[in-house]
This record gives structure tokens, C-alpha cells and sequence, in this order.
């Protein structure tokens, strides 16, 4: 009897370890991902652009489909000396993600400027893409993995995967899987996305609104209440013909 209950015991904790080795943790917050998982997204596409003076439009090509505003929510920089580059993305003052970035910026190496400290609210939040050397790029130190189709990325030390931000295309993301794939990697799922609703230009702009104007009495007679005007044989009336 003994010897069943600790085999059950035992098989119990087999199937907790395998369940806890296949799945990792994966944030459940998509703000949370469009920020962090935004900025790994970027310093990939930097090594990906392999430029050392690369702009945010020619990392374009490398992403399935782009946000509208996209380009002007991101900025990439290098330091005073030209040494590194710096990606940022914009933290809107009402974000849900600043509670989460304030307690974890320093072991993410998320700044509030190219060279700062760790990000405790500043309008964008920063993360060192890679460091130049001799006119040659050393990027950032990150795993990645496949998972749902997209591309999760991890920092050493961290048990914590963020799904890239905007999508990756094909041929992008079989690179940086070449070049940062995780050997083992867990199985990974990808939070809900809620893209903004597209409007039609006719709802952001609307034309006066415009009515059908009066009737305008025209004829040949008149009584005693009318004001109208008589020119030639036709006679004009400039108050609407009401109750006629």
C-alpha cells in the first residue's frame, strides 16, 4: 500500500515538472509586450538592418504588417560618442505597462534615456540595441523562440518570453532563429492583441450637415399679407410659404 502511494506521489510530481518545463511564462498583459517585446523587436531589426546608423524606416521591411502610427511612437539614437545604439518606444501617461516597467526596467536594461537610469516614468523607455566597434555591430545579448508563429524573445536571467512587437515577416524571423534560437525552448503562447479600430476617413471628417431649404412661394398674385416683391410679371417672396 505504501509502495502505491509513493508511485502516485512520485508521478504526480513528474507530471508538474513536465507541465512546468513546457510551458514558460509568458506575460499575460499585451501592453506589457507592445513595450518590452517592442523594444527587443527593435534591437533585433537592428542587427537584422546591420547598419550602424540605421532610422526607423528601413527597419520597416522587416515586419509583417506595421501599426498605423507606428513610426512615430518609436525612436532609435546613438550615444554622445557613437559607441551604441538605443532604441526607445513611447510610454503614454496612461499606459497600464508603467506600473510593471518601474518594477522591472533594471533587470530588462530598460532606461529612461540613451545612457540613463533605469526607467521610472519618462515619456519613452530605452533599451541599448547594440554597442559599435570598429564600424562593426555587437547587438544585444537575447534568446528567441517560435511560438503560435511569432517570435518571443528572452533576456539572460529572466524567466520571462515577450512576443515580438509589431510581427516579424517569414524570412526575418527564420534569421533571428538562427541567430538567437533557444535550444529547449518551452512552449509559448502569445496574449491578445486589440488592434485600434480602423475608421473611414468620412467618420474622422464629417461635412456640414445640410437641409433642404424652404419652400420659396413664386406666383403672379397676392393678398393683403404678403410682403413680397414684384419684378416684371413674377413676384418674389422672401418669407417661407407656410400654411398657404
Amino acid at each position: 500500500m505504501r509502495k502505491k502511494i509513493f508511485n502516485s506521489i512520485a508521478m504526480i510530481l513528474i507530471l508538474i515538472f513536465v507541465s512546468s518545463a513546457s510551458f514558460a511564462e509568458v506575460d499575460p498583459s499585451a501592453e506589457n509586450h507592445k513595450i518590452i517585446g517592442g523594444l527587443y523587436s527593435l534591437a533585433a531589426a537592428i542587427e537584422l538592418n546591420a547598419k550602424t546608423n540605421p532610422d526607423v524606416n528601413s527597419l520597416v521591411r522587416f515586419f509583417e504588417r506595421i501599426p498605423p502610427g507606428w513610426q512615430n511612437e518609436i525612436k532609435i539614437e546613438r550615444d554622445k560618442n557613437k559607441k551604441s545604439i538605443w532604441v526607445g518606444i513611447a510610454v503614454d501617461e496612461f499606459s497600464t505597462a508603467r506600473k510593471y516597467l518601474r518594477s522591472h526596467a533594471d533587470e530588462l536594461g530598460i532606461k529612461d534615456a540613451p545612457g540613463g537610469a533605469a526607467w521610472l516614468g519618462s515619456e519613452f523607455a530605452w533599451l541599448k540595441a547594440a554597442d559599435i566597434t570598429k564600424n562593426k555591430l555587437k547587438v544585444a545579448d537575447l534568446a528567441a523562440a517560435e511560438g503560435e508563429g511569432k517570435i518571443f524573445f528572452n533576456v539572460p536571467g529572466s524567466d520571462l518570453w515577450w512576443v515580438a512587437w509589431p510581427s516579424f515577416n517569414s524570412s526575418a524571423m527564420k534569421k533571428i532563429l538562427n541567430s538567437h534560437g533557444a535550444e529547449d525552448a518551452p512552449e509559448l503562447q502569445a496574449p491578445k492583441f486589440e488592434e485600434a479600430p480602423r475608421t473611414s476617413i468620412y467618420d474622422e471628417v464629417r461635412p456640414s450637415s445640410v437641409r433642404v431649404p424652404d419652400k420659396m412661394h413664386m406666383g403672379t398674385s397676392k393678398n393683403s399679407f404678403d410682403m413680397s416683391m414684384e419684378v416684371g410679371d413674377v413676384i418674389f417672396n422672401p418669407i417661407p410659404n407656410v400654411g398657404r
